[in-house]
């Protein structure tokens, strides 16, 4: 694995969203009255305004954060041709544990890379519970230094054995997921994006597919009780190997 002094996270790069209508907490509605002066497409800083040809209208209602938006464009239009309201389909979506902002932030981080600006609460859910997490102590010299970097990386097996020196820049894994019940796909864009962050990801079980081969300094095996496609030489190949005790269904 790669070492402190020289790994580096991979840019952030937007991808934009898979659905065609992305679906947002709130809809910016327009009236007749739009003089298309453009003020709303110079102030609104998330880009859920456009101007082309010299018309105006709104192209990403999803990325409308309401109330909390710092310059609204409702409250700026010279006609007051604009009103935002909430979102009736995004009442309609989730439950108590994935509420409809868990949704909506999730899709909105893995396009952007990032929280969302406002608008949504994207670390907890309404259940009082159900989700893992994390609890990071910070050193007082570090929390006071707001231009450090903060390392989040782990040391793996510091008894002094004889096993492989592992270490893992961020504080987790991928999780098995078998071959059959994802993809070749799946898989690699799981192994790639593990790879990318300094991490590993389990094969799960049902084998361990040669496309993962390049990988392999990042790969976690399984070894699970119905010994599915499993071989001697994947178990060797790799420097991590999990065991499964019980069978779940799939």
């Amino acid at each position: 694995m790669s070492k402190q002094e020289t790994f580096r996270f991979p840019e952030v790069v937007r991808a934009p969203s898979r659905f065609r209508n992305p679906i947002g907490k709130y809809r910016v509605h327009r009236t007749r009255d739009c003089i298309a002066c453009g003020k709303c497409v110079e102030i609104c800083p998330h880009g859920v305004h456009v101007m082309r040809r010299g018309e105006v209208f709104v192209k990403n209602h999803y990325l409308c954060v309401g109330p909390d938006c710092p310059t609204p464009c409702h409250e700026a239009c010279p006609v007051k041709a604009l009103s935002v309201r909430r979102n009736p389909d995004f009442d309609a979506m989730g439950d108590f544990r994935w509420t409809p902002d868990l949704l909506v932030s999730t899709w909105y981080m893995s396009e952007f890379g990032t929280p969302p600006p406002g608008g949504l609460e994207y670390r907890i859910g309404a259940s009082g519970g159900g989700f893992d997490k994390l609890r990071l102590l910070v050193r007082k010299e570090t929390a006071d230094d707001e231009t450090s970097d903060m390392d989040v990386g782990i040391d793996l097996n510091r008894r002094g054995d004889n096993a492989h020196r592992i270490r893992i820049e961020v504080p987790f894994y991928g999780g098995g997921m078998s071959y059959g019940s994802v993809s070749i796909t799946t898989m690699l864009s799981r192994i790639k994006a593990a790879a990318a962050l300094g991490t590993f990801c389990c094969t799960g079980e049902g084998g361990y597919p040669d496309e993962l081969k390049p990988y392999d300094d990042h790969v976690i095996t399984q070894v699970a009780t119905g010994l599915f496609g499993l071989r001697e030489e994947t178990i060797k190949r790799v420097k991590i190997v999990e065991f499964k005790y019980a069978q779940g269904a799939k």
